[in-house]
């Protein structure tokens, strides 16, 4: 893709040349006539734009039920629209408004542990039931478990990926893709259809993901984690960031740290996130307790359809019975190992299912 253009001049060539596909076939001359190009970087953009059928690629699109946006299309997110380097171009596989509505990236490493797969899974679930749109970049790991959660609680979910449509990756995400697309949200590519992804548009899809978003958080990445330099996009832009703290002796947990302490707002629960994106100006998000969707939601707690459990989620619930217990009680009582314990115990905490006791006990929520 082109670099440095930003969504003025792609305004303007459309306006210039009637439209986005004959702005983006048209050759060195033609181009050298719109403001924003001349003639000293016509021919850097006639090249790059020829690289791509672009006719091609908007009739593909079309058959493929894609929606083709460009920056002059209404449709086209306006927060990502104003940040240095937009795309030129977004496929869309999914509802377009998606991009449109309160958007939160949620990032971190692929190889989580397991506090960090339920940390995100709880935070994910909380604030898509609060109306907020995760972001993420499908990638293996916390963002998965981000997608699933916000899917799981009835929100909605954007995925922005490194390569074509018709090439997703990482291959066991794409029925994860295909219910994204079809439950509100949308999976997102600037990249033509036949594109791989590769070491350079993962970095490139990262700008997006921050772009999208109002604010961005990171649940685990490590001291070198390709993450960082979505913070750095997200800082860039403008964007709040927060992270959540880990142990000390966690490798996935440094690059929490290092961007704590370069000035991330640390956050131990989704409604801290809740009042960050609250803050921010222009929030159109209702409060801590208003799902994405009223119709579809599945509410955490009280009446209606109650969340999914997994096997050690419904375990724990069994053992507490009516009981107060503390961790060791549970871990004793229970027989589960006690890395599983403390990961389930947030999760069920978010669902609404327990409630903390003092300081250390936990008791099943009372309806």
């Amino acid at each position: 893709m082109v670099q440095d253009i930003g969504a003025a001049t792609v305004e303007n060539g459309i306006a210039a040349l009637g439209s986005a596909s004959a702005f983006f076939s048209a050759g060195a001359a033609r181009l050298a006539a719109v403001k924003g190009i001349g003639r000293n970087r016509a021919d850097d953009f006639a090249q790059a734009f020829g690289a791509v059928d672009w006719r091609g690629e908007m009739a593909r699109a079309a058959e493929c039920d894609v929606t083709f946006l460009t920056p002059v299309d209404d449709a086209y997110p306006a927060l990502l629209k104003r940040i240095h380097n937009p795309p030129l171009a977004l496929y869309v596989a999914g509802d377009p408004a998606a991009l449109s509505y309160a958007c939160l990236g949620m990032v971190g490493t692929r190889a989580p542990t397991a506090y960090g797969r339920a940390t995100a899974k709880a935070f994910a679930y909380r604030l898509a039931q609060a109306g907020v749109v995760i972001v993420s970049g499908l990638a293996r790991g916390i963002d998965t478990e981000s997608h699933a959660a916000a899917l799981l609680a009835g929100g909605r979910t954007v995925a922005v990926i490194g390569g074509a449509l018709d090439r997703l990756y990482p291959p066991e995400n794409r029925e994860l893709a295909r219910r994204i697309a079809k439950s509100g949200g949308a999976v997102v590519t600037e990249y033509p259809f036949g594109r791989q992804a590769d070491r350079q548009t993962f970095p490139m899809r990262n700008r997006i993901i921050s772009g999208l978003s109002s604010a961005i958080l990171v649940v685990e990445a490590g001291a070198t984690s390709g993450t960082l330099i979505t913070c750095d996009h997200a800082l860039e832009q403008g964007r709040s960031v927060m992270a959540v703290p880990g142990r000390i002796d966690n490798p996935v947990a440094q690059g929490c740290h290092k961007i704590i302490k370069d000035g991330a707002r640390l956050v131990e629960s989704p409604d801290e996130v809740l009042e960050e994106l609250q803050s921010l100006p222009g929030s159109t998000l209702r409060g801590a307790s208003a799902p994405a969707d009223p119709s579809s939601a599945k509410p955490a707690g009280g009446g209606g359809a109650r969340p999914a459990l997994d096997e050690v989620e419904t375990q724990i619930l069994a053992t507490l019975g009516a009981e107060e217990m503390t961790p060791d009680e549970l871990v004793n009582s229970s027989g589960l190992a006690p890395h599983l314990l403390g990961p389930r115990l947030i999760s069920l905490e978010i669902k609404s299912q327990i409630e903390r006791i003092g300081a250390n006990a936990v008791r099943r929520k009372r309806i």
